[in-house]
């Protein structure tokens, strides 16, 4: 079982059919309504953090940070983040969040700098759909950035020992090029 934890994305529908594409059941949770203790009940076998209207710098990020938390401190479970998600794991492990250059919403290439596990058999250049509103500026301890973009230094990103992973882009709409291959990637960690 996939746990997605919705964080108000218009797209989060599309992670859980992607999932279900996958040969993977899955189960969307509210990010505000949702528990720890509820989550870790269900066991995952992987966690992913949807996107979303709102800053992680402003206010309450509710169970989804306690999530990024509780991994990065020794849950051993795989762990994505998609734009708001992957900010959320930046700014709850000591990154820096902040305004990007260029606030753009639509279709930018993006350049894979480390193929690592998340872009494995991934062309080297791709057109993803992206959003800048906020960006990772600076990456936590422990990870490494994997791929940027023209206005964006860190398109993704990992934790080089655990199984944390994040993009500033989205791979569950149809037009990221190879984005269901990247999930699919992802769901590979998983034990």
């Amino acid at each position: 079982m996939i746990i997605i934890l919705d964080n108000g994305s218009q797209y989060t529908h599309l992670i859980k059919r992607n999932m279900r594409d996958l040969g993977h059941a899955s189960e969307t949770l509210n990010n505000r309504a949702a528990k720890l203790a509820e989550i870790e009940e269900k066991k995952p076998e992987a966690i992913i953090l949807s996107g979303g209207p709102s800053s992680v710098t402003k206010g309450e990020n509710f169970v989804s940070e306690e999530v990024v938390k509780k991994v990065a401190g020794g849950w051993d479970v795989p762990l994505l983040g998609v734009c708001y998600g992957h900010q959320l794991i930046a700014y709850a492990l000591g990154g820096k969040v902040e305004k990007g250059k260029a606030a753009e919403y639509g279709l930018g290439k993006v350049v894979v700098d480390d193929e690592d596990l998340l872009f494995k058999g991934v062309p080297k250049e791709f057109t993803a759909w992206v959003s800048h509103f906020d960006e990772v500026k600076a990456l936590p301890k422990g990870f490494v950035a994997l791929a940027h973009s023209e206005t964006c230094a860190i398109e993704a990103m990992r934790h080089k020992e655990k199984r944390i992973f994040g993009t500033q882009f989205h791979p569950e709409v149809w037009h990221t090029e190879h984005g269901e291959e990247m999930l699919k990637n992802f769901l590979s960690q998983i034990r």
